[in-house]
């Protein structure tokens, strides 16, 4: 770790874009090999994708759903935004493989070999972390959710809006490992007017005029649950899901769980980039923060053929406004409901797997899944619709066809 004077960091974004990352500039240590080879492979991957959808450089967008080998629905080439399939998510612990893929840019295309992560601001000393010396301070490993705040967008009851159509697999689980920020804000030595924290990555669209994805989390949060994380699923984060530094946010839209992380600007307000003051907003003009109780079924899969008589539905259900409390199931399109079972132990951040036996008679036949949250918040129906497509809960459901 270095220290450094307290210094006079951006107050605005087009500050820090006139200042560039130069993440080069403290020295070693380096990635190592494990590293290297992860993002390399990820790197790889992504241009096989790019590849398998026959699209040039310059295209934005994939005409229709693909799939990859692994499973993966590509909703974007380049980009790479592509969504768990559902039949992934019926495991607690989501693989790297199978883990949804969001970004506004795509990996930074250039990634230095000395990974560091400075600390600057209001502060009152300019700090600078080594990915060895964030490694070194012992981490915490803990299970997280992560759901794209625009998951569901894609089957909005709405006439037209921008962004990735997403269906229901943009969430995920990991084990991640990391070091709380408080820890490395202490080093730092906060002051009173450190109120809110800028995340900045070396991300950054292909073309000028496009702002960088610039986003900040309040202090409360983190001097709370925030932490720093280098290993998903005890292996080194792949390139494209954040490594090797990215912030995890428990309970928020994973906007909020900057990747790639180099810089933390301790800073008196909010920060005024783009992507908080204007995007990520819902119809009423207020932030998008929390994950809404929710719940997913991974098992039937829509229009799936079963056998008349009993079966095992599976599924899993979280909410970033407390562990789940009750998932209830129907198989009679919301007449009546039952109770389902809840696998395992709630785990503050990460969501709650659920199982429930049922009877279905033949003919057609549509499951639903409602979950309640430890708050007593319910998910609806129908979610109300908002122009940005945001935070849509409506209760997923599942024609299936019984012989």
């Amino acid at each position: 770790m270095r220290d450094g004077t307290h210094g006079g960091a951006p107050r605005t974004t087009s500050a820090l874009a006139s200042h560039p990352v130069d993440v080069r500039s403290d020295g070693p240590p380096v990635l190592g090999r494990r590293e290297l080879i992860a993002a390399g492979m990820m790197a790889a991957g992504a241009l096989a994708t790019r590849r398998l959808v026959g699209q040039s450089a310059g295209a934005t967008r994939a005409p229709d759903a693909v799939r990859t080998a692994s499973g993966l629905v590509i909703r974007n080439a380049r980009p790479l935004d592509a969504e768990a399939p559902l039949s992934a998510l019926a495991t607690f612990e989501t693989s790297p493989e199978d883990f949804f893929v969001r970004s506004h840019f795509g990996p930074p295309t250039q990634l230095p070999l000395a990974w560091t992560l400075a600390i600057d601001g209001q502060v009152q000393r300019r700090v600078t972390f080594t990915l060895d010396e964030i490694r070194k301070m012992g981490g915490q490993t803990r299970p997280v959710t992560l759901e794209c705040a625009g998951n569901g967008r894609g089957v909005f009851r709405l006439p037209k809006t921008s962004g990735v159509q997403w269906e229901y697999g943009a969430v995920s689980t990991a084990t991640w490992t990391g070091v709380p920020l408080s820890a490395l804000l202490e080093r730092a030595g906060l002051t009173e007017r450190a109120r809110h924290f800028w995340m900045e990555a070396p991300d950054q669209a292909p073309g000028g005029g496009v702002p960088k994805f610039l986003r900040s989390i309040p202090r409360d949060v983190a001097l709370g649950e925030a932490f720093v994380a280098y290993a998903m699923n005890g292996r080194p984060i792949p390139l494209l899901h954040g490594g090797p530094l990215r912030l995890i946010v428990p309970g928020w839209f994973g906007m909020a769980s900057t990747k790639w992380l180099t810089h933390v600007h301790a800073m008196p307000e909010e920060s005024d980039n783009f992507f908080m003051a204007k995007g990520y907003r819902y119809a009423d003009g207020s932030a998008v923060t929390k994950m809404r109780p929710k719940s997913v079924i991974a098992a039937p899969l829509a229009n799936q053929r079963v056998s008349a008589g009993s079966f095992t539905v599976h599924g899993q259900a979280w909410s970033g406004g407390g562990s789940v409390r009750v998932v209830d199931v129907s198989v009679d399109g919301g007449r009546t409901w039952r109770a389902a079972r809840l696998v395992g132990t709630a785990q503050p951040g990460a969501w709650r797997t659920w199982e429930a036996d049922v009877v279905v008679h033949s003919g057609p036949a549509v499951i639903m899944a409602r979950a309640t949250d430890g708050t007593g918040a319910v998910q609806p129906m129908q979610a109300a619709a908002n122009p940005g497509g945001y935070g849509n809960n409506s209760i997923h459901q599942v024609p299936i066809h019984v012989a």
